[in-house]
């Protein structure tokens, strides 16, 4: 049991804040990112897959050599629905540049921005991890669970 800083009341052990006065105790809980799934794939198949789920962000020909070459990989399969999710966000970026003028411009930034996303898929795959990314990261259409 440890005791509140502020008023001296008895803190029991793992409480964020005293039951007495409200006041924090300091032992703020560890932020989890939701998009973080980096720990339902075992770290031996990351680190033997990590250059193969990289190249899916290079376009649909790598995407079908990555699922050929690995196709029992959830971490592959992983990082495909990624590099799905992302060409069809380009796609949409590039239907919407049809539009004169407003369209150029949101299509321009959505493009800019898909560009960037690309960059964080190759270096989390780099990495081994298997962070959602923004905006597209949360959808499926292959499931790899």
């Amino acid at each position: 049991m440890s005791f509140c800083t502020k008023c001296g009341a008895n803190v029991p052990e793992g409480d964020n804040f005293c039951p007495n006065c409200g006041a924090p105790t300091g032992a703020a809980p560890a932020y989890v990112d939701p998009g973080d799934k980096t720990g339902n794939f075992p770290e031996e198949e990351r680190e033997r897959n990590k250059y193969l789920a990289a190249l899916c962000y290079f376009g649909p020909a790598f995407i079908a050599v990555a699922l050929l070459a690995e196709k029992d990989s959830k971490f592959i399969r992983y990082h495909v629905n990624q590099a799905i999710m992302l060409i069809v966000f380009a796609l949409a970026c590039a239907i919407v540049c049809v539009v004169p003028v407003i369209g150029w411009i949101a299509g321009g930034i959505g493009s800019i921005i898909a560009v960037v996303f690309e960059i964080m898929g190759i270096v989390r795959a780099f990495k081994g991890k298997a962070v959602d990314l923004p905006i597209v990261g949360k959808y499926t259409v292959v499931h790899y669970d």
